[in-house]
């Protein structure tokens, strides 16, 4: 009769434990990078969220005449606001967007970077093309509460 012979129950014990520990020690490392990752993230939303509630912009002086639309922003907040876009919102529900930055003194359409940055009490001017089937104009800013829109109604024609 041969009698088959496997580890201790104290081995195994042993075993369980140490694999019990290192799974712990995996999971708590994991949790300890996850964590700070999300205080980090918390901590940059929260400050840029301070930061904006002292932001604000008005669009102002709009015309459409000829195929342009024409008009300023001010920054009416008293902080910076950057990463300025202009958004044309057309009558069939699609929308032109144009990515604000300075050559020269003028603001013009930058292809996929904006670098444009508004001062407090700062005041820009823009004229674009455009059809004349516009509903909305908007400004959106880097603070993602700081905009302002202005309906066709708001905008002068000759």
């Amino acid at each position: 009769m041969s009698r088959k012979k496997g580890i201790s129950s104290f081995v195994a014990t042993i075993l369980l434990i140490a694999f019990a520990v290192s799974v712990g020690g995996i999971i708590s490392s994991w949790l300890l990078g996850f964590t700070r990752f999300s205080t980090g993230n918390v901590e940059r939303e929260a400050k840029t969220q301070i930061v904006c509630s002292y932001g604000g912009i008005d669009l102002r002086n709009l015309k459409y005449s000829s195929g342009y639309l024409s008009g300023s922003f001010s920054n009416t907040g008293t902080v910076p606001l950057g990463n300025l876009s202009l958004f044309i919102l057309l009558d069939n529900a699609s929308q032109i967007r144009y990515n604000l930055c300075l050559s020269g003194n003028s603001v013009v359409n930058c292809s996929d970077n904006h670098n444009l940055t508004i001062l407090p009490a700062d005041i820009k001017s823009f004229n674009f093309s455009s059809s004349n089937n516009y509903d909305k104009i908007r400004i959106t800013t880097n603070c993602t509460n700081i905009y302002d829109e202005a309906s066709r109604s708001d905008v002068s024609t000759s």
